[in-house]
């Protein structure tokens, strides 16, 4: 928790309607809980708005419950004994138990009448295994914590089989935070087995050029070298340190392409070795990840680059982008979706609005 609080605290808070930049460096307002308010009804978040309006059409997504309940769970932490934290905790994690399976998995949506649909998709797995790790390591209460122990060790036989590697990235996160409080062999095993395979794909997929896991940056990058942080804070193990700082550096570069302002990394297209990066549309879930992974960074490592970079990388919801316009909602505390060639993708939703807050 404290690498997530940490970029907290490199930002001064004010109380103003809008953000106001002096040189490069921006402020900007308190943490606020109301566009979550609005999008949660008594069973769940929902996952898209029209502008700042829930639609409830495509209803409820189990990661965006999971993301959530980190989020409230994070305020709470913050500000302890928030009424409306609590209770959205409760709601999230009411939620993750009715989506539960079983053998331990989770439905992948519910639709309005509370009806399930497909199994999760092993990046929504992933996130919901972190969002248990993270209830359990720091809960609204006892009660909470061994709800999201019991789920969480449930859960935990699939992290086993996964292909993808942001899904191990994000299983990585819950099985530190776990470990933070409970020091199982079988979670600290399971944590290395997760890590090692992200190395092994480095090893297989890097070049001198190309420091990365993939032969292809797409969404969400930073998870993977904040992930293997978390799980050198939680080993000890230097190759994890070492892969980190290499592909959060590479990361960096591709980034911030234009000095000490991010130019995230288009999802029309996307960005593959020996090819150009798309432009568009930039999306609020990279400059997020991109500030835990530098705040991770720059408490286990030191080093101001990375104190620095993550001060950037939040000002991009500030205004520093190619937009020049602020992505995050000073009014109600939420995010738009993006930008696009023609400007902000002006509909808040779940994701982008979770994601900010984070």
């Amino acid at each position: 928790m404290k690498i997530l609080f940490l970029a907290l605290f490199f930002f001064t808070v004010v109380p103003g309607p809008e953000a106001k930049s002096h040189g490069s460096f921006y402020t900007f307002p308190e943490p606020s809980l109301k566009h979550l308010q609005e999008l949660t009804d008594d069973t769940g978040i929902f996952e898209f708005a029209a502008y700042d309006v829930p639609d409830k059409k495509h209803a409820y997504c189990t990661e965006d419950n999971a993301r959530a309940l980190v989020a409230v769970l994070m305020f709470n932490s913050r500000y302890p004994g928030n009424q409306v934290a609590e209770r959205l905790a409760r709601v999230y994690l009411s939620y993750l138990l009715y989506a539960q399976l079983e053998d331990g998995n989770f439905s992948h949506r519910l639709d309005f009448q509370r009806r399930s649909k497909g199994v999760a998709t092993e990046d929504s797995y992933g996130r919901t295994l972190w969002a248990l790790g993270y209830a359990f390591a720091y809960p609204i209460n006892d009660k909470m914590k061994k709800l999201a122990g019991r789920m969480f060790l449930e859960a935990l036989p699939r992290s086993k089989n996964l292909i993808w590697p942001r899904a191990k990235a994000y299983s990585i996160l819950g099985l530190h935070y776990y470990l933070n409080v409970c020091q199982s062999k079988q979670v600290k095993a399971r944590l290395r087995y997760l890590a090692d395979s992200l190395v092994t794909l480095y090893k297989k997929n890097s070049s001198e050029e190309w420091q990365w896991f993939e032969n292809n940056l797409t969404y969400d990058n930073a998870k993977m070298p904040w992930a293997l942080f978390l799980a050198y804070e939680t080993t000890g193990d230097k190759d994890y340190l070492n892969v980190a700082k290499k592909t959060l550096d590479f990361l960096l570069g591709v980034n911030f392409r234009d000095g000490n302002r991010m130019k995230i990394i288009g999802n029309r297209g996307w960005y593959s070795k020996g090819e150009k990066a798309a432009l568009y549309d930039e999306q609020p879930i990279d400059a997020a990840a991109m500030v835990e992974a530098c705040a991770a960074a720059y408490k286990l490592t030191g080093l101001k680059r990375y104190r620095e970079k993550m001060k950037q990388a939040f000002s991009w919801f500030l205004g520093n982008n190619v937009a020049g316009v602020a992505v995050y909602d000073f009014e109600n505390g939420g995010s738009r979706d993006g930008i696009r060639e023609n400007g902000l993708n002006e509909n808040e939703g779940a994701e982008s609005s979770i994601e900010v807050l984070i």
